[in-house]
């Protein structure tokens, strides 16, 4: 099974990576076709979208996922029940976007807002369906198919925005596209469904239990993404300035890439917690989640110090020179990211165990923080408070988490973090010293300060014979 999940995680990870490649090829045309304030206005959008779409993400395909895991006796029945609540909860969530674009669009201060919410909702149901099949794919650990699907819709979802904002479409374009990826997406991992003894009546019964059964897994996320948006969300409201926006904007897009690469680890990490719980095995289950928060913290402290040092550069090569502005801010929300990036990992293993009252109260007390926070710096420093609030309340929220689940984690992330720490300052030193002179130097520059990083990993003892053991098996199969 530890072989299965490897190869998992790893194919997960670089579906989420091919996902990354094509978003920053995305980025990079729509910030200049665009201009700061036009892509301001498409993550701000974006963000509004991806709150609403929590309630197709992460509700009811958590629990399929679970229950096909737990029981794949009866995953028939679990299929069908699944996409009748995905269904549901999709036509809920639209109508929802369409009743509230406009009171939506006046709390963040700009009425253009309201009808390119209304065009973005389009993706709600469509992504729904992908999601959920991909959750059924997941339970099944079937990873390979599920790491293809993303990668296929990823693919999609450039081309089509990609063509659509070329020929002139702009904003809404970029918003039509995205819907469409999403078919493009559930063709490729859709699997016809099994045929089944269950009646009609207990097909509506599981799918009622399974939509109750969400309620948590769907307060996480809402909240999750409460604490992810808010200071975007904050600087539209407060900030007089589109352009500010489209800068803070610009430096959230690339202080979300560790949470984002977590994504593909996150989607393997519940389940095998999950089944390894189901089992009763609790030390292989402890296993999964030192091994979660331990990746988390290697990706995202890596990632601190690539920015640190050459993040002028990298919002020149992904934006232009008019996003130069968004540095420091940067450098601030890519701290941020170690905590959410640990707080997501953590949450995945107490969903998982079923503690997820602890779960909710730890990201509801981080939400109420972060705003408090937000409430103080964003009037007084602008794009800069904004990001310090955001540090602050994420690093504290990643640390309650991690707190919250210690009996499984013991010492081992402390010392990761100590060893990522000076392995990554290591990093930021040598690509200071070098200073590339040109953005696209980063493309050679990159690549080098990984193996640098993986070298002093190694070397301080963090990177053991049992992980590249594991990857070693994860490949071979």
């Amino acid at each position: 099974m530890r072989k299965n999940v490897a190869r998992g995680a790893l194919l997960g990870i670089a579906g989420q990576a091919w996902h990354l490649v094509t978003a920053f090829l995305l980025y990079a045309f729509l910030a200049r076709r665009l201009g700061p304030a036009g892509f301001g206005q498409w993550r701000v959008v974006l963000s509004v979208l991806v709150w609403f779409e929590i309630v197709v993400n992460a509700g009811l395909v958590k629990v399929a996922t679970k229950a096909i895991t737990e029981a794949p006796e009866k995953r028939a029945s679990t299929e069908r029940a699944s996409y009748a609540g995905q269904l549901l909860l999709a036509a809920a969530a639209f109508l929802l976007v369409q009743v509230l674009a406009g009171p939506i669009a006046a709390l963040l201060s700009d009425p253009w807002l309201a009808p390119y919410l209304r065009i973005a909702a389009l993706d709600i149901p469509l992504y729904g369906l992908f999601l959920v099949a991909s959750a059924i794919v997941l339970g099944e650990q079937r990873f390979e198919r599920q790491a293809v699907s993303w990668i296929i819709y990823a693919t999609a979802k450039f081309v089509a925005i990609a063509v659509l904002v070329a020929m002139g479409f702009s904003v809404r374009g970029a918003l039509i596209g995205n819907a469409l990826s999403s078919v493009v997406g559930f063709a490729a991992v859709f699997v016809p469904w099994r045929r089944g003894e269950a009646s009609s009546r207990e097909i509506r019964d599981l799918t009622r239990w399974m939509i109750v059964a969400s309620v948590p897994f769907l307060s996480v996320s809402l909240l999750e993404g409460l604490v992810q948006s808010t200071d975007l969300w904050l600087v539209s409201a407060i900030v007089s300035s589109g352009v500010l926006v489209g800068l803070y904007a610009a430096a959230s897009v690339l202080a979300e890439i560790p949470l984002f690469l977590m994504t593909g680890l996150n989607r393997v990490l519940f389940p095998s917690v999950a089944r390894a719980g189901a089992e009763g095995d609790a030390r292989l289950a402890g296993h999964y989640a030192v091994q979660g928060v331990r990746i988390a913290l290697m990706v995202t402290l890596f990632s601190v110090g690539l920015i640190a040092s050459t993040g002028r550069l990298a919002l020149e090569l992904v934006y232009s020179n008019a996003y130069a502005g968004a540095f420091v801010p940067l450098v601030i929300l890519m701290v941020a990211a170690v905590g959410r990036t640990v707080r997501a990992a953590c949450a995945e293993v107490l969903m998982a165990t079923n503690r997820n009252r602890l779960a909710i109260a730890s990201l509801a007390g981080a939400f109420v923080f972060e705003v408090l926070l937000l409430a103080v710096l964003v009037p007084r420093f602008g794009l800069v408070g904004a990001a310090v609030g955001s540090a602050l309340a994420a690093l504290v929220a990643g640390g309650s988490a991690a707190f919250m689940i210690r009996s499984s984690l013991g010492l081992q992330p402390l010392l990761t973090l100590a060893r990522c720490a000076l392995a990554a300052g290591g990093v930021a030193f040598a690509l200071a010293y070098l200073t590339p002179s040109s953005p696209l130097a980063l493309f050679v520059a990159y690549p080098l300060a990984a193996v640098l990083y993986i070298a002093l990993l190694r070397l301080t003892g963090e990177i053991g014979a049992d992980d590249i053991a594991s990857i070693r098996a994860a490949r071979a199969r």
